[in-house]
């Protein structure tokens, strides 16, 4: 009997026992499970603090220069040349990436060295300048030393369809192909290498893609066609099929476009927008937002590396962006 008695006696305490240690054991599983888990809010705090305490996009003025009358077109070279169409006083004015001035063209008339309030200026593909001879209803065309080359006109032709007057944008694609803003016909024109007229796209009764105001052209890294429009900015590809737009709800007369660095500057009026290709929303500056001065207008814009080229309504602004 006794010894049956110390048996259920050993028995009943490890059962005790084994209760004992598996309490310990799911009580120390809540411990850690509970901290486990419990660092997970900690940690997506910690990333939103991150997060909105991230530099928002500026742009920190280097320094400005030049004195110009109602400018409506800028273009930076690859090799640093800035290339500025003074259409108040008819000249091509060009200065070096300090902005010391190299050189000047024009003056008002119809000859080969003369403007007519000159609208716009491409210097991308860092061979040949082109102008947009606005009131003279041509492209002029200069090398680097600003020597005339070439003049591209179609008052003479009998086609409508290849006729442009009243040019107000004009760019050059990689493959050397103009696209000319035609303000008289509401629409782009894309000339080839022959100086022949290729198409013409963006024209009255063509949908969406119908322009309205079409003011500046620039050709992106894809060879998209990007045209500032009345209330945005219309994209096309180089075939001139429409592809959407830019801008809308958002823009309202936007006049100059600059396209680099993955992104697009948009000048309208008061303010200066930037989208990325894809046409999401970057940034937008006006007034002081621009450290280190004050812009009233925005007249047209390019982009190399992170600085920025503002033309205003008398001179030019570099500015460094952190974006």
């Amino acid at each position: 009997m006794i010894d049956s008695a110390i048996i259920e006696i050993f028995h009943e305490m490890k059962i005790r026992s084994a209760v004992a240690s598996s309490q310990t054991l799911l009580s120390n599983f809540v411990r850690r499970t509970l901290f486990h888990y419990s660092i997970i809010p900690l940690f997506l705090v910690f990333l939103l603090s991150l997060t909105s305490f991230q530099t928002p996009p500026s742009l920190v003025m280097q320094f400005r220069f030049g004195t110009f009358h109602n400018p409506r077109g800028i273009s930076v070279g690859p090799a640093g040349s800035i290339y500025v169409a003074d259409t108040g006083d008819d000249l091509l004015l060009r200065f070096n990436s300090s902005g010391d001035s190299t050189g000047e063209v024009g003056g008002y008339g119809w000859g080969d060295f003369q403007f007519d309030m000159p609208y716009d200026v491409c210097a991308t593909n860092g061979v040949e300048i082109y102008v947009a001879d606005y009131n003279n209803n041509r492209i002029q065309r200069f090398d680097r030393t600003l020597a005339n080359v070439a003049s591209l006109s179609t008052d003479q032709s009998n086609d409508d369809s290849k006729r442009f007057g009243y040019p107000s944008g004009v760019a050059v694609s990689r493959l050397g192909d103009l696209f000319i803003c035609d303000d008289e016909n509401v629409r782009v024109m894309k000339v080839n290498t022959f100086s022949t007229v290729e198409r013409i796209f963006g024209g009255y009764g063509e949908g969406a893609g119908t322009l309205t105001m079409p003011r500046q052209v620039a050709i992106g890294p894809n060879d998209d066609v990007f045209v500032t429009d009345k209330g945005r900015v219309a994209v096309y590809d180089n075939f001139g099929n429409y592809l959407g737009s830019i801008g809308a709800g958002v823009l309202h007369d936007p006049t100059g476009i600059g396209i680099g660095e993955g992104k697009i500057g948009v000048c309208d009026s008061d303010t200066l927008y930037f989208f990325k290709l894809d046409g999401a929303f970057i940034a937008k500056f006006s007034g002081g937002d621009i450290l280190g001065t004050s812009i009233r207008h925005f007249s047209d814009v390019s982009i190399r590396g992170d600085r920025i080229y503002i033309l205003t309504a008398r001179d030019i602004v570099v500015a460094k962006s952190s974006f």
